[in-house]
């Protein structure tokens, strides 16, 4: 356990998911406790905190995928105690853990308030996305009456959507994404016959409904994974963060009604040993997992 002006830094325990969730509420972040719960189990020495005096000042989260790549997440710092080198000591936390285990290339989505750190400690941009929020209700499917429907996600359906996962984002991660869609509201899959061809989920945020990962590399099948889990989310708000590379989802959330919040860029630290295919993602399954 490490010091600083009577601030301990180290690893994230259950105990500390009630004060991290009362960190997150106040910046305002749509995670809920079952996502800081995910990050637990499938990391539980790779995610740390800043305490002072049992309070949780700061939190940072990893995600390793096949030994190969790792997501940094969830980096929070209390709006009070900013400034003060928080955020940089977490990270170096995370980053020696990581690198202890032995992976070599780590990547995150950067907000604008975390840019300028991230740069510091040698992260490259890579590419930028976008969040959009909109609304459920308004919208019904274009594959009505068409061949190219989706259907609810079964068991048998998993190797098909791991692989397609995998060559979106280069790496598997199995145990995120099923995990998530144990979580889900809904969970799709295109078409509605045979081997799937596309995915995509529609979960509960604390402030809005969030529409990731879709994943397909056919703009017909994304485009209609997209409209049936819109449905799904009736009349409540909804957050989709899209890769600005992919210009028919960029153009398709548009035209859906929906209106920009921030842009994020997604950054790496290492070399390039993986490599994703922004084209493939019509959302990202989430900032803090990639």
């Amino acid at each position: 356990m490490a010091l600083m002006n009577n601030i301990s830094f180290r690893p994230m325990t259950e105990k500390d998911i009630g004060g991290a969730d009362a960190l997150r509420r106040l910046v305002g972040w749509n995670q809920t406790l079952s996502d800081w719960r995910r990050f637990l189990k499938l990391s539980p020495k790779g995610c740390f905190v800043a305490t002072k005096n049992s309070a949780v000042l700061g939190t940072v989260t990893s995600i390793t995928y096949e030994q190969r790549l790792s997501w940094i997440g969830m980096m929070l710092v209390h709006p009070e105690h900013r400034r003060q080198g928080i955020g940089r000591k977490l990270m170096g936390q995370v980053l020696a853990y990581l690198q202890g285990c032995g992976v070599r290339c780590m990547k995150l989505d950067a907000t604008p308030l975390g840019f300028p750190l991230y740069e510091q400690l040698g992260f490259a941009p890579e590419w930028t996305l976008t969040r959009w929020q909109g609304y459920g209700s308004i919208h019904t499917s274009p594959s009505e009456g068409s061949s190219n429907v989706t259907r609810n996600l079964a068991d048998a359906d998993w190797p098909a959507v791991q692989e397609i996962d995998k060559g979106a984002l280069g790496v598997s991660r199995g145990s995120l994404i099923q995990s998530l869609a144990r979580h889900s509201r809904r969970a799709l899959v295109w078409p509605s016959q045979g081997r799937a061809a596309g995915w995509g989920l529609l979960r509960n945020g604390t402030h809005a409904d969030y529409l990731g990962p879709v994943v397909c590399g056919e703009e017909d099948g994304a485009l209609a994974l997209v409209h049936e889990l819109l449905v799904s989310a009736e009349n409540r708000p909804v957050f989709w963060d899209v890769p600005d590379q992919n210009r028919a989802a960029a153009s398709a959330v548009r035209q859906l009604g929906f209106a920009p919040l921030r842009r994020l860029t997604r950054m790496r630290l290492g070399p390039p040993i993986t490599k994703s295919d922004p084209q493939a993602q019509f959302a990202i399954a989430d900032p803090s997992a990639g």
